[in-house]
């Protein structure tokens, strides 16, 4: 496969896979996250209520800890 072809797929898959707001910096820095915890943005809701709920039990300020 050329670099050309690999180049355009991944361009490709990323705009599918983009965040409804793109890839902004807080997108960045949770799909790092999610990606090491082995979570892709398919395992989410569209809703956004399971991202928030991850996002309080990954934050150990969270209200779920005191």
């Amino acid at each position: 496969m050329s670099t050309t072809t690999l180049s355009k797929l991944v361009k490709k898959v990323n705009k599918k896979n983009a965040p409804p707001e793109g890839w902004t910096e807080e997108a960045k820095e949770g799909a790092k996250h999610a990606a090491a915890l082995d979570i892709s943005l398919d395992d989410l809701d569209d809703g956004g209520d399971m991202a928030a709920e991850l996002a309080d039990i990954m934050n150990p300020e969270s209200d779920l800890y005191k």
